[in-house]
């Protein structure tokens, strides 16, 4: 499993990610983002630590793939408008269609600070294994 760092951000949907095909990287690969260190998780009752868990910000799919570094774009999709109008009306009235995610993370339940939930330079990177399971 490849695992690096973000090295740049170029866009909103664009990384850098420092490894390349010297450490085995190709296009089309996919990786995930995680924050630069894992979340400490404590028992509430015995206030020991019981372990650590990695939770993803953001997926992020090889687009070019140089000697030393990668360049990563977001691909995963999220549906807007066309909606029921429940909290914007103007919602109601758009048309559904389908946008990449950003490099922000969004509606995703996880236990980050929101200003952890931005991607940032030097943030764990990690190859997704099994990309079947995204």
């Amino acid at each position: 499993m490849i695992q690096g760092r973000v090295a740049q951000i170029l866009s909103e949907r664009e990384l850098v990610i420092n490894r390349g095909s010297a450490q085995g990287v190709k296009s089309g690969m996919r990786f995930e983002v995680l924050a630069a260190t894992p979340t400490v998780i404590v028992d509430p009752d015995t206030r020991k630590e019981i372990g650590e868990v990695d939770r993803p910000k953001v997926r992020v799919e090889a687009t070019i793939v140089q000697e030393s570094l990668t360049i990563c774009a977001t691909y995963e999709t999220k549906r807007v408008g066309g909606g029921l109008g429940v909290f914007d009306v103007s919602e109601m009235l758009t048309p559904a269609r389908r946008v990449p995610t950003t490099l922000k993370l969004s509606e995703k339940p996880l236990p980050l600070d929101p200003d952890e939930s931005y991607v940032k330079i030097g943030d764990r990177v990690r190859e997704l294994v099994d990309p079947a399971s995204d």
